[in-house]
């Protein structure tokens, strides 16, 4: 008789108003104050997380400021300092990486952790998800606290976290689907939005309860691959497992200018800025790129280009040298209101040596060595190229949300385009 296989055991983990609590946990004159972290503190700057006092008076992320403190004249606002999330990110991920080495980071403050075979059960997963609740508290921040699921499945267990409170846990074992089921709205469903509840409700579907038991080729005639995908998540069928960290494709940053400008040395500045962060993530990586893209957003419209390179590149400036080529030829001196960088075709270094040396790949392997070894030991842009001089003031670090990264917590592998 074969082994039986074991069920899976899944733990998703999602910090409670991460970057607001952080901020709470670093200054304790704000603690049980509403507080919102900004990006910008302008009246029209956007709150992109809000503390749970904040939250119960309603003031929710993507809030303006203006209309926040109309809500609650009394809310603090800070704005965002993403170093400290990244520093508090890496003990809570030092502490998950005691229970598993399986383990998916969904983004800087949630992640899915697989306690198959380290756990008995679903009763002793919950002690676990207690334990990590207890040691975040003790060993990164007592205001810290965690909202975690447990399910047999990735997309359950999420969703288990996500319709619990604040630092509480949720079991959800297949014999308590049916109730929760009924418990939960549509738009609580982890991928439905008002307007996929729209196109439901049309096909007859108004609970979570109406879409587990619609018939899947009905759902698949009109909705596609979509529509076995909700229907499998909810009736317990895994479909990815957890994400295990793999090579990018492509890697690239962007930054949205909190003015529009046609000023080509303000450009120039934001440009070398996000060459510089691309090039240390594709150095970190050990990988080069034989291509590159430039895209810029502006009221008119946007505009896009991109160019193969005949030899592979990671130097920082090098990348600069090529945007700027492809920027001069092809900008119309229209406001631009965003820039993005991104580079493709990677590889691994091949450690050849172009034929003439003005085509050399990287002239100055020792200088940007030395210069990454700097930054890493002494913070971001303890040093820099002077190109990049005033940028830290006008291209503020900052942090995007759903990236993928190592499981072992570093924020120099964050993958894609990252929106600043």
């Amino acid at each position: 008789m074969p082994p039986t296989k074991l069920k899976s055991i899944i733990l998703h983990i999602d910090m409670n108003s991460y970057f607001a609590s952080v901020e709470q946990q670093a200054n304790p004159f704000l603690r049980g104050r509403p507080v919102g972290v900004c990006a910008y503190l302008s009246d029209n700057g956007c709150i992109i997380a809000s503390s749970i006092e904040a939250k119960e008076v309603g003031i929710k992320v993507g809030l303006r400021v203006k209309d926040a403190r109309a809500i609650d004249p009394d809310i603090v606002i800070i704005q965002n300092d993403p170093a400290k999330y990244r520093s508090t990110t890496k003990k809570i991920f030092s502490i998950l990486n005691r229970y598993t080495d399986d383990i998916e980071p969904y983004s800087i403050d949630e992640a899915f952790l697989d306690l198959t075979g380290h756990v008995k059960n679903l009763n002793e997963a919950h002690q676990k998800a207690q334990e990590i609740q207890t040691s975040i508290k003790r060993d990164v921040g007592e205001w810290l606290g965690a909202s975690v699921g447990i399910s047999f499945t990735r997309f359950l267990a999420k969703l288990a976290s996500d319709c619990t409170g604040p630092n509480s846990i949720l079991l959800l074992p297949k014999r308590k689907l049916a109730e929760f089921y009924e418990s939960i709205e549509l738009t609580d469903i982890w991928g439905i939005n008002t307007r996929m509840e729209v196109r439901l409700n049309h096909l007859g579907i108004y609970t979570p309860t109406d879409l587990h038991d619609y018939p899947v080729a009905n759902l698949m005639q009109s909705l596609g691959k979509m529509g076995y995908h909700f229907w499998a998540n909810l009736n317990g069928v895994e479909l990815t497992g957890l994400q295990k960290p793999s090579t990018p494709k492509s890697i690239g940053h962007s930054y949205c200018l909190p003015r529009k400008t046609s000023d080509n040395s303000y450009h120039r500045k934001i440009l070398m800025k996000l060459c510089e962060k691309t090039g240390r993530r594709l150095r970190h990586n050990k990988l080069e790129a034989r291509g590159l893209g430039l895209y810029w957003r502006y009221i008119q419209g946007g505009y896009s280009t991109h160019k193969t390179l005949p030899y592979p590149i990671n130097d920082s400036a090098k990348i600069f040298g090529e945007v700027m080529k492809l920027f001069h030829q092809n900008y119309q001196r229209y406001p631009i209101t965003m820039l993005a960088v991104s580079v493709f075709r990677l590889q691994p270094p091949s450690g050849q040596l172009a034929l003439f040396p003005t085509e050399n790949k990287i002239e100055t392997p020792d200088l940007v060595k030395a210069l990454d070894q700097i930054n890493n030991v002494y913070g971001e842009h303890s040093i820099f190229w002077g190109t990049m001089w005033d940028t830290t003031k006008n291209s503020p670090d900052r942090i995007g949300f759903r990236k993928t990264v190592a499981s072992k917590w570093d924020s120099s592998q964050e993958l894609q385009v990252v929106s600043e």
